[in-house]
């Protein structure tokens, strides 16, 4: 059966209670902290209680949605009660840019699930259930290939392996395993926010303001850039993860209501000369400008070392 956290069903935050709460900034993170990492021990909680059904959690999201730190979350919650749980990514198991599929002008399809080896995943897992440990494959993306290295995990009797990956709940991925033993999560940015009755950030643009700012701190790229692409980018979610994300276990939150309190002094700079855009790309930038500003400012000294924020602002 289905079951689904139920604050994760579109929450909806106000600026001007957010802005009251930043004037005790600790304690506002903490609380924030708190109902992400909740969400986490309910996961592991499910899981403990299944009794050793539960094997593999397959975890997927969109972008910039938090899901890379999100698994190694779950996997150190489950650290500090004694049982191990390694992450992997799917994306190890690519067959490489020279057998992917071809697009039709000819370009190798970058974002199909064809770009995995699916009946080595099966192999990989059930040999890991069935014997305790498995050689996985390490892909190495220098090369656009699959790397000579590979990485042998031990699971064990009790362990439980964390997967994660855009392709991870697409059942095309595990179609040959013991379905009952897979524990599906979704995560994402969920929480609605507005000032009153008025519509002001969207869970979208949350994740394209994680995105700007990982995107410069990381890549060197300018906002407008990841604007650009980001349109192509929410045309793969609505093939490739969309589809899948009600038939899971657990929906994970991953809005952190403090983040546009921090958000606003790395990205809004960045967004003053913009005199080259129009249209839905001027609107999407006017969009966020005007979110942002809503904010009160928190300085990102106050965030945890441990948040999930620091994928995207570092340390």
């Amino acid at each position: 059966f289905m079951k689904i956290i139920s604050n994760y069903k579109n929450s909806y935050a106000d600026i001007a209670d957010i802005n009251r709460e930043v004037e005790n900034p600790a304690t506002f993170i903490a609380k924030c902290e708190k109902i992400y990492y909740d969400q986490i021990g309910s996961i592991v909680n499910e899981i403990l209680y299944s009794h050793g059904r539960y094997r593999i959690i397959l975890l997927a999201g969109p972008s910039s949605s938090g899901k890379t730190t999100t698994a190694h979350k779950i996997s150190e919650a489950f650290g500090t009660i004694g049982i191990h749980a390694p992450v992997v990514s799917i994306d190890d198991f690519f067959l490489g840019i020279a057998n992917y599929p071809k697009l039709p002008d000819g370009s190798p399809d970058m974002e199909t699930i064809e770009t995995v080896d699916i009946p080595l995943v099966n192999a990989t897992f059930n040999e890991l259930l069935e014997k305790g440990s498995a050689v996985f494959p390490i892909f190495d993306f220098t090369k656009s290939e699959r790397s000579d290295k590979t990485r042998t995990i031990d699971l064990g009797k009790y362990g439980v392996l964390i997967v994660e990956g855009t392709h991870a709940l697409n059942p095309r991925l595990t179609e040959f395993m013991d379905q009952r033993v897979l524990y599906r999560v979704y995560v994402s940015t969920r929480t609605k926010y507005s000032d009153g009755d008025k519509p002001l950030l969207t869970p979208k643009n949350s994740r394209l303001i994680r995105r700007m700012v990982r995107d410069h701190k990381f890549r060197g790229r300018l906002p407008i850039e990841t604007l650009k692409s980001w349109n192509n980018i929410l045309d793969g979610e609505e093939k490739h993860i969309y589809p899948y994300r009600d038939s899971v276990d657990f929906k994970i939150d991953s809005a952190l209501d403090y983040e546009g309190c921090v958000f606003h002094h790395y990205i809004l700079p960045l967004l003053e000369d913009m005199n080259s855009l129009e249209g839905d790309d001027l609107e999407k930038i006017t969009q966020i400008k005007n979110a942002l500003e809503a904010f009160d400012d928190i300085d990102a000294s106050f965030i945890p070392k441990e948040s999930l924020l620091r994928e995207f602002i570092g340390e």
